[in-house]
């Protein structure tokens, strides 16, 4: 006959748990799992265990515990009466009801203790936190009479000289603003048809940068412009009326020709400044422009 750790070994593999599935089913330790298989009983606790164990063991792989038991009954030991009382969940449950009345009769018969102890430390919290915030309070001084005029003529005099060099400040900033203004003042942009050669221009004060031609037509022209100086760009084209062209006048450039066969519907701007030509005939005419000086823009 096979004995009983073998016969519950085989039920449980039966079911399909292992050894571990079996522990966190029953919540007996592994070790007691294993040692119930290889029938060392000694291992357990105590003989009560070894009952209990075997009975929850039985009952979770689907054995008769009841059957099981008496069938091994001159193998498993059987539970001595003092051991049974000492494990037994009406004794525990016994002991912590006991446990448990002794604590809440403790608290009942000292309750007003415990209140009036309560209501003291609140109490002397208070005071505590009480006198702390008053001792942090900055004490008040009595105003002197005395001090406040002297601090009255302070402050006037003060006063009167923060005021005074105020005015001073505000004149000499002035000064200094008109007189800024009057050396910023730049000269006007001059185009000037020379006496002697009608078709010749000289440009005076023109700024340093940001200059431009602009080249616009009335009628249908065919003009060319050719720059000296800077890139030496050279460009040319048929304009009809309306259209215009606008080109960049670089720091470098130091003149520059237009070049027209209808002048009559031809009108040229540096900067916005427009140049009125001298002649109306419809024949091929160059306008020589020379870049004279130049000034910083404002």
């Amino acid at each position: 006959m096979d004995n009983v750790g073998k016969r519950l070994r085989s039920a449980r593999i039966e079911k399909g748990y292992t050894l571990d599935d079996l522990q966190q089913i029953t919540k007996i330790q592994k070790r007691y799992l294993i040692a119930i298989e290889e029938d060392n009983f000694d291992q357990l606790p105590g003989d009560f265990y070894v009952r209990a164990f075997v009975k929850q063991y039985a009952e979770t792989v689907g054995l008769n515990s009841a059957e099981l038991l008496d069938e091994y009954h001159d193998v498993i030991p059987e539970a001595q009466p003092t051991e049974y009382a000492e494990n037994s969940i009406e004794n525990k449950t016994r002991a912590l009801h006991e446990d448990t009345h002794s604590v809440g009769s403790w608290f009942h018969n000292n309750l007003g203790k415990i209140i009036i102890g309560l209501v003291s430390l609140i109490v002397i919290a208070s005071l505590y936190f009480y006198a702390v915030r008053v001792a942090g309070q900055p004490k008040q001084r009595i105003p002197d009479e005395s001090s406040e005029v002297i601090s009255s003529k302070k402050s006037s005099k003060k006063s009167s000289e923060s005021s005074s060099q105020s005015e001073t400040e505000s004149s000499e900033s002035s000064k200094s603003s008109k007189s800024s203004k009057s050396s910023s003042k730049k000269a006007d942009l001059e185009i000037a048809q020379d006496a002697n050669t009608t078709n010749t221009y000289t440009v005076k004060n023109l700024p340093t940068k940001d200059n431009k031609i602009t080249i616009s037509a009335t009628g249908r022209v065919w003009v060319m412009v050719t720059l000296t100086g800077g890139s030496g760009e050279t460009w040319q084209s048929t304009l009809s009326s309306g259209e215009s062209h606008e080109m960049a006048l670089a720091s470098g450039v130091t003149s520059f020709k237009v070049q027209t066969g209808n002048a009559p519907v031809l009108n040229l701007a540096i900067n916005g400044k427009s140049v009125t030509f001298p002649t109306a005939a419809s024949m091929v005419q160059a306008y020589q422009f020379n870049i004279e000086s130049t000034s910083d823009s404002e």
